[in-house]
């Protein structure tokens, strides 16, 4: 590491600190940096969404257009994302209480960020309150695989992982809204 790398990194973190006083949010603890860049992008379709600080419970809230618990999550990726390559949502289930989680969740969004660090995603889907519902059986569906498996197969990650073709399932394609680098786009 050569003294300009150096002189790099201690000035990103100290804007990094001064983020954090101002706003409460740490944008590195457990990757909360994609979750503030997918909160900037889906500020396009909900003005009023914020991040909401902390590693548990609710990422974001957009009260005035009636949201208070939006589910972020994220992945790396480094191909272009279409349909049959986008790497699943992984949902912890380590817990009891995070089964029953799913089914509170207002609004839901999976963003793909490039591994070379760009800060937006390359790629990124968003679920809305008018049809979060839709997909209930599939969590349904996912959960029930999840026993079965833990049962015939413990330890392992406790978790489900959901695709956009696994969504497709139960949604239409109209019903979720594609982004890509920052942008809205008809589809992915």
């Amino acid at each position: 590491m050569e003294p300009i790398d150096v002189e790099n990194l201690t000035e990103g973190l100290r804007h990094l600190a001064l983020f954090r006083k101002s706003t409460g949010i740490n944008p590195i603890d457990n990757y909360g940096y994609r979750e503030l860049m997918q909160v900037v992008e889906l500020k396009q379709i909900l003005p009023s969404i914020e991040k909401v600080s902390g590693r548990k419970g609710v990422d974001a809230q957009a009260l005035k257009e009636g949201y208070k618990n939006i589910e972020l999550k994220s992945s790396q990726f480094v191909k272009t994302p279409t349909l049959d390559n986008w790497q699943s949502a992984m949902f912890d289930m380590s817990k009891t209480e995070d089964i029953n989680k799913l089914y509170l969740f207002e609004g839901l969004g999976h963003g793909l960020f490039n591994t070379n660090g760009d800060a937006i995603p390359m790629a990124s889907y968003w679920i809305s309150k008018e049809h979060i519902k839709k997909i209930h059986p599939l969590f349904d569906k996912k959960v029930n695989e999840y026993k079965i498996l833990k049962e015939n197969k413990p330890g392992g990650r406790l978790a489900i992982y959901i695709s956009p073709k696994d969504l497709l399932q139960y949604l239409d394609i109209k019903d979720i809204i594609w982004f890509r680098n920052g942008g809205q786009i008809e589809r992915i």
